[in-house]
C-alpha cells in the first residue's frame, strides 16, 4: 500500500489524480491551513491527515468538526466518498467498496491531538 501526500497547489488537476489511480496510490486528504486536500479516491484505503485542531480545544477538533470527520470516515469506510469534500477529478468515481480508513490527528503543538483521536473513535464506533 502506498500514499502520497502533496504540498503545492500544482498538484490540483485530474491528471494527477489519473496518474495516482493508475498506481493505486492513495491521495493523502491534507485537512491543512496551506496544503491542499484532494479527496478523489485512488487507492484501496483511505490516508487523512487532520492538521487544523488546536491545542486550547481540550478534543483537538470541535464537537461540530468531529461529528462531521466521524460522518466522512464512515462514508469512505463503506466505498464511497465525503460528498463535501473537494475533488480534483469530479468526473472519474472509484469503485464502491468498503476501504480501511486512517484518519490522523498532527496539530502545531500535538498536545491535543491524542483527546481528538479518542473522541473521533468514539464517534466512529460508538
Amino acid at each position: 500500500r502506498h500514499a502520497v501526500e502533496v504540498r503545492n497547489d500544482s498538484f490540483v488537476v485530474p491528471e494527477f489524480a489519473a496518474l495516482a489511480r493508475k498506481y493505486k496510490v492513495a491521495i493523502v486528504y491534507a485537512d491543512h491551513a496551506k496544503y491542499p486536500g484532494i479527496a478523489d479516491i485512488t487507492g484501496d484505503f483511505i490516508y487523512a491527515r487532520l492538521q487544523t485542531g488546536s491545542d486550547d480545544n481540550p478534543d483537538c477538533y470541535t464537537p461540530k468538526g468531529l461529528d462531521e470527520w466521524a460522518a466522512r470516515a464512515k462514508t469512505w469506510s463503506e466505498g464511497k466518498a465525503p460528498v463535501d469534500l473537494p475533488r480534483v477529478d469530479p468526473s472519474t468515481d472509484a469503485a464502491v467498496k468498503p476501504r480501511d480508513v486512517f484518519v490522523y490527528f498532527i496539530t502545531e503543538g500535538k498536545v491535543r491531538a491524542p483527546f481528538g483521536a479518542m473522541a473521533l473513535m468514539k464517534r466512529v464506533t460508538g
